[in-house]
């Protein structure tokens, strides 16, 4: 009986150590209808390739605060443009933080996070974030930027999990949902555009951190 209970002690322990661990982490992580549109733009208007983008908000025990989602790639990111995109965007940023990374697979199939959005997210962590990985689903985009109601999440959220990959499912939820979809689909068949830091890079007058024009688009159309 002593035995029995000294397990059922151990075991009751783990369960609260798990239960504990569970609590503290990340729950959810909320995006706003400027930083989906910016996200689902730069997908949109790169089919083809992989894209990759930062994001900057706020963090808490809680809840990750998506503010604004930064483009910077529309393929494989180097490590020097990586380096580059984190400082500029630091600087322009001030009052926010870098919480995470944002990336669309090449393919359209492909669900999962792939290795470079997973090395990339794990790098952004400190001690005082743990950074959010944020997944877009290209066929549910697809179906969103084309005014139809997508059957999937266009955005799927991963924290960390027990093996220090970011591949545990956490919440998300968008900003006015609804509204922000709409805003997507009539912003992504007027032609507005997202600049990345590539795009910047090949065009120096073409600012990639600031869209006046998208922040507009989103006051005239979800606030």
């Amino acid at each position: 009986t002593f035995e029995i209970l000294v397990v059922e002690s151990h075991v009751g322990q783990q369960l609260d150590f798990v239960d504990n661990i569970m609590k503290n982490g990340k729950k959810s992580a909320e995006v706003s209808s400027e930083a989906f549109l910016a996200m689902a733009l730069h997908a949109g208007q790169n089919p083809t390739s992989e894209v990759h983008g930062l994001l900057m908000g706020t963090s808490s025990d809680d809840v990750t605060l998506v503010t604004k989602a930064i483009p910077v790639c529309h393929e494989t990111p180097s490590k020097p443009l990586l380096e580059t995109a984190l400082s500029l965007a630091s600087a322009a940023e001030e009052d926010l933080v870098t919480v995470g990374w944002y990336a669309a697979p090449k393919r359209l199939d492909d669900k999962h996070p792939g290795p470079v959005p997973l090395r990339i997210t794990a790098n952004l962590a400190t001690s005082d974030v743990e950074p959010v990985l944020l997944m877009i689903d290209n066929d549910a985009l697809a179906l969103c930027l084309t005014a139809e109601r997508p059957k999937d999440e266009v955005v799927r959220g991963f924290g960390k999990d027990f093996g220090q990959q970011w591949l545990e499912p956490i919440s998300l939820s968008i900003s006015d949902e609804e509204k922000t979809f709409a805003a997507a689909c009539s912003a992504f068949s007027t032609g507005s555009a997202v600049v990345d830091l590539v795009d910047h890079f090949k065009d120096m007058k073409r600012d990639w951190i600031t869209n006046d024009l998208l922040a507009k688009h989103v006051t005239n159309t979800v606030k």
